[in-house]
């Protein structure tokens, strides 16, 4: 709890910061209550418990809750140490952007640690509506207004579909609680079909905000409309509070519920990995390319929700978002630097990076290896553990996964082949501000020790 309310002051801080032309301030404050609330909630993991009753029926900051609030501190203080640059076209409305970024973080944490489905409704209502604005923050692009239309618009549509949901499981269960609704599921023995019905209504919500196949349709143009940072994040936050309040929520409220909401689930599963993999082989964009990895991913992370409840089902699926989460940040910091300096957002704009700036190429091809599962880099671990936890139950998923895994090589790979095997003179000349050479050198870092250390995230939860 302490986490969020050094947040919401940091952003309130932020507000006024800006109101009064403090520009300066901007990234080291964001910074600094980002640190703050990240050292908070490590400590907090070792000595981590249910918090006081007066918080206990909507919040719970367990381990679970903690660990993944790490996660996401993580990503956004490295999203925030490429602000300086990332920000620069938005000087007039600085407070402002960065004051969203921590009231959306806010709303992330509200979903890592929700007991109750009100709080999870107004956790992703308090992540969503900042993201509406962030993504249309260049007003004279026209391009990102149209993913601020078509975000808000299919945002709009999902909550309504989840909230249908959530009101149709209140209906059958006469509870918002997990643990009741768990309880009244147990206690009954079968799922009333006005509770069925909640359930895949809610699945499909969730699927929307996480951007799963068939709902998926509006990603790959917001991406690649939205300021990159602001897809940095909507790519590795977002996707992470999607992912947390999916399994906790049918770990905990909807187990005993029946197999129907398995089978919907493997079955997106399925359509995801092989829409998203395929369709990112024909694409000439490195955003559209990134939206269309992140797509297929949330395929891979939908193995952890067909084995909530499981042991390590929980741990892999911390484990995967944190690798992922890193590798995406390092792999738009590197396009951010090669596409604002030569106006080219295709493969192009990286031929013969290697022998202009070795430290950006050498971060993407890492990202890279790391998104595509290439042993022994750590994503592939993250990769081994989902499918180790998904392969008693749905061995022909986790097949279908690993399919998948060897195509998307294809389309990682060629990021690196236009870096290291174009020709030179294609190469553009790359500056590299010292703020983003630290986030760089810091994903490095991060990525190395998840690869030599990997059981100790696994096993936190």
């Amino acid at each position: 709890m302490t986490s969020l309310l050094v947040l919401f002051f940091t952003a309130v801080i932020a507000l006024f910061a800006g109101l009064f032309k403090k520009r300066q301030w901007l990234q080291p404050l964001a910074l600094a209550g980002t640190g703050v609330a990240f050292g908070i909630a490590l400590v907090d993991i070792n000595t981590s418990s249910a918090f006081n009753e007066r918080y206990a029926s909507m919040l719970q900051f367990d381990t679970y809750a903690l660990a993944f609030t790490v996660v996401a501190l993580l990503a956004t203080a490295l999203i925030f140490g490429l602000s300086r640059w990332g920000f620069r076209e938005l000087s007039d409305t600085l407070g402002d952007n960065y004051a969203l970024f921590l009231f959306s973080l806010c709303g992330a944490l509200c979903m890592f640690s929700f007991t109750n489905m009100v709080m999870l409704f107004l956790g992703i209502e308090i992540l969503s509506i900042p993201l509406y604005v962030l993504a249309g923050s260049r007003r004279d692009d026209l391009k990102s207004n149209e993913a601020a239309l078509k975000y808000f618009l299919m945002g709009a549509f999902a909550t309504g579909i989840l909230l249908f949901g959530i009101a149709l499981v209140y209906g059958s269960t006469a509870s918002f609680d997990l643990h009741q609704i768990h309880a009244v599921i147990t206690a009954n023995g079968h799922s009333p079909n006005m509770l069925s019905a909640g359930i895949l209504l809610i699945l499909i919500g969730l699927s929307f905000k996480v951007s799963a196949v068939p709902f998926h349709m509006w990603a790959p143009d917001v991406y690649t409309g939205s300021p990159t940072m602001i897809t940095a994040f909507m790519a590795t936050v977002v996707k992470t509070a999607g992912f947390a309040a999916f399994y906790r929520l049918f770990s905990t409220a909807f187990t005993g519920a029946g197999d129907f909401w398995e089978v919907a689930v493997a079955m997106v599963a399925g359509l995801t990995l092989v829409l998203a993999n395929t369709t990112a082989i024909f694409q000439v964009n490195f955003k559209r390319m990134m939206a269309y990895s992140s797509i297929s991913h949330a395929g891979y992370l939908m193995l952890a929700i067909l084995a909530a409840g499981q042991p390590g089902a929980g741990g892999a699926l911390l484990y995967y978002t944190l690798v992922y989460s890193i590798a995406t940040v390092c792999a738009f910091a590197c396009f951010l630097l090669v596409s604002e300096q030569n106006l080219d957002e295709t493969f192009t704009a990286f031929n013969g990076l290697s022998k202009k700036q070795p430290l950006i190429a050498a971060t993407m091809a890492v990202a890279m290896l790391t998104l595509a599962g290439i042993p022994p880099t750590a994503g592939f671990f993250g990769k081994y553990f989902l499918f180790t936890v998904a392969f008693e139950r749905y061995p022909w998923l986790v097949v279908l996964a690993v399919i998948n895994a060897a195509v998307s090589i294809y389309y990682y790979f060629k990021v690196i082949i236009a870096m290291y095997f174009s020709p030179e003179e294609n190469a553009y000349e790359v500056k590299i501000p010292w703020s983003i050479r630290l986030t760089l050198a810091a994903g490095l870092i991060l990525i190395a020790l998840l690869t030599l250390m990997p059981s100790s995230v696994y096993n936190l939860i």
